[in-house]
């Protein structure tokens, strides 16, 4: 097979109700999806930005509708840039006049996330979610699926009910974004993962994989990584690290994934900041453990912070003009709650065991 081979994805026995409720949401809006505006969540990830683009691609071919597919924020991290780049995603920055469009599809987010840039008061007409089901969430069609580790797979599961080819820039965009979403099918991932993934790869490139997979590192990475070793605290069987100031709130849930290779280590906690709001990523080992919910409960409001059992992120507004003290207040709270949600002391001693590397 070459790379420029578009094939159909193999069907399988299993065809989940949700895909089906998509694809007759697409074929029988075909009059009112003429302008499509697809929104992700801020600085989006690599499963948001492939989701999006599989929804745009089924719409065009299911509803003639023309999609642009926008985002809050920034695409940070570097492999978020190569892959969006390399791939040509049309993803944009959302502009004003984007919010005001007459459909709208949220992607990998839910409004009351406070995670996107959906304006209050309106209802979007389509979320399509992998993420916990808000009771606040409200959609013309709300398909959230929890049984999926990635939203891309519910995407990828349309096109197999469907019976359409997946062009190999699409495939490789998914291919990625299930492994981004659930470690290369390790965290959180079940069968209709692995189903999705392999039946992907065939029509992946493994060149732009590789690409992506490894792109050129910039300088602020490894300042990130230098200042996430030498000052990580530890208690039992937690490690965490506030960053301070960042170039990008990606970094908080890459130290966060880090921290948490290190042995005996079963928790790990990082904050940073990042355009007036302090970003905050939660990782466990424990598949016994829920963390979106402790994290909802150590952030102290449960539109503030969310997500899956093993990993989980918020953040907390304070402006740009606060001061120092409110900062750092704030940070050693989220521990202490933390650590009192782990039946530990806050005057638990903390070990600071790479402070004093060279």
């Amino acid at each position: 097979m070459t790379e420029t081979e578009d094939l159909p994805l193999p069907r399988h026995r299993g065809r989940r109700k949700t895909a089906g409720l998509l694809l007759r949401w697409l074929e029988s809006n075909r009059k009112t999806l003429k302008r499509l505006v697809i929104l992700t969540h801020d600085h989006p990830d690599p499963d948001a930005l492939s989701s999006a683009w599989a929804l745009a691609y089924l719409a065009k071919k299911l509803a003639r509708a023309q999609a642009r597919i926008v985002y809050g924020g920034a695409i940070g991290r570097r492999e978020n840039r190569m892959m969006w780049q390399s791939l040509g995603i049309p993803a944009s920055p959302v502009r004003p006049a984007d919010l005001e469009a007459p459909a709208i599809a949220l992607i990998d987010t839910q409004p009351p996330f406070k995670n996107n840039r959906f304006p209050p008061r309106r209802k979007p007409s389509l979320i399509v979610d992998h993420h916990p089901l808000s009771p606040h969430t409200r959609a013309g069609l709300t398909l959230v699926d929890e049984g999926a580790g990635a939203t891309a797979t519910i995407l990828t599961e349309a096109f197999q009910q469907a019976g359409i080819p997946v062009p190999i820039r699409l495939a490789t965009a998914l291919v990625y974004g299930i492994g981004a979403e659930t470690q290369n099918l390790g965290r959180e991932a079940g069968p209709r993962d692995a189903a999705a993934y392999t039946a992907l790869l065939p029509s992946a490139s493994l060149k732009a994989l590789w690409r992506i997979t490894n792109p050129p590192k910039p300088a602020s990475l490894f300042r990130t990584i230098a200042r996430a070793i030498r000052h990580a605290f530890m208690v039992r069987n937690v490690i965490g690290v506030h960053l301070r100031e960042l170039s990008s709130p990606d970094s908080v849930a890459q130290m966060a994934d880090f921290l948490l290779s290190h042995e005996g280590m079963q928790w790990s906690l990082v904050t940073g900041r990042y355009g007036g709001r302090l970003f905050v990523s939660l990782r466990t080992t424990s598949l016994s453990e829920h963390s979106g919910r402790i994290l909802r409960r150590v952030l102290g409001g449960k539109h503030r912070g969310g997500g899956h059992r093993m990993m989980a992120g918020g953040s907390l507004r304070f402006g740009p003009e606060a001061p120092e003290s409110d900062w750092r207040e704030a940070e050693e709270r989220i521990v202490d709650a933390f650590l009192a949600s782990r039946d530990i002391r806050s005057t638990a001693p903390r070990r600071y065991p790479f402070r004093d590397i060279a």
